[in-house]
């Protein structure tokens, strides 16, 4: 029994393979390898795997498997330009990973769209580099939200709360009168750092109703601000101030002294499930 091979048919083959590989490999280590570097390395890699098959029949199973790997390290190093293990080690991995999904697709589109060759290899990797594609936009739009979100901690009196914050570029409130920047917080949140006579009194603030006990707020120093919003040309919001907030975000925490909280509806929150919007100046304050 034997096989026809075309020598030049599995070199191409092989080179668009390596090259879509290493290209993927490079987005996801992030490394600085040039096209033609890749390119290089993807044609190196498709020689090899030519003699590699050349001497498949001659040596041990075992040494054939050790030679594969030590190809393939060659290849991802030198055509991803990876710098140490910590890079190369995950490398080869996703490079293994790809291979086989990639593999997976060619198999798959042979049986069921009839492509063969050429055309399924390059189609089986437009799909797993848009797959990949997509996985890191998600991952990296996460690593951006991390970057905004931040443990909160409000204290008033003896009473602390811990909300999770998100610091928002797009959050430009100031307090008219101390030009402290304003962060915003729905008052159901915020009530619970208070007695349930503050309470009553804090909800018809922050729905714009008559505060039948005003003096029991004093210490808040309840006002108004304007503000402006998308679909909304102006309103006003109603602000408090509490003793103390205090920021925490990995090993770095910021004490706030006296922070401007506007209030806004129970149903209201930030985004990504944050209960609080922050004010980006306080990421520097």
């Amino acid at each position: 029994m034997y096989y026809e091979v075309y020598v030049d048919l599995m070199f191409l083959e092989n080179f668009l393979m390596n090259y879509i590989l290493l290209r993927l490999t490079r987005r996801l280590l992030q490394c600085s390898a040039t096209h033609r570097r890749s390119a290089v390395w993807a044609a190196a890699g498709a020689a090899g795997f030519i003699g590699w098959l050349a001497l498949f029949q001659c040596l041990p199973t075992w040494l054939m498997v050790c030679i594969g790997i030590a190809g393939i390290t060659g290849m991802v190093k030198f055509g991803c330009n990876t710098r140490g293990g910590k890079q190369l080690v995950p490398g080869v991995f996703g490079f293994l990973l790809m291979s086989f999904l990639m593999s997976g697709g060619i198999r798959l589109l042979e049986r069921a769209a009839g492509r063969n060759g050429m055309a399924a290899a390059l189609s089986a990797g437009v799909l797993v580099y848009a797959a990949v594609t997509v996985f890191l936009s998600v991952q990296e739009r996460q690593r951006k939200v991390q970057k905004r979100t931040v443990t909160v901690w409000l204290g008033a009196g003896e009473k602390r709360i811990k909300v999770k914050g998100l610091y928002d570029t797009g959050n430009t409130l100031r307090d008219a009168t101390s030009g402290k920047p304003v962060s915003v917080i729905p008052y159901e949140v915020v009530k619970e750092l208070f007695p349930e006579e503050v309470q009553s009194g804090l909800a018809a603030f922050a729905e714009g109703k008559e505060i039948t006990e005003p003096e029991l707020l004093g210490n808040l120093q309840p006002h108004y601000i304007r503000f402006r919003s998308v679909g909304c040309a102006s309103g006003m919001l109603p602000v408090i101030r509490i003793p103390e907030m205090v920021l925490i975000q990995g090993n770095t925490e910021k004490r706030i002294s006296s922070p401007a909280l506007a209030l806004t509806g129970k149903d209201s929150a930030a985004p990504t499930g944050c209960q609080m919007i922050l004010h980006p100046d306080l990421m520097d304050s």
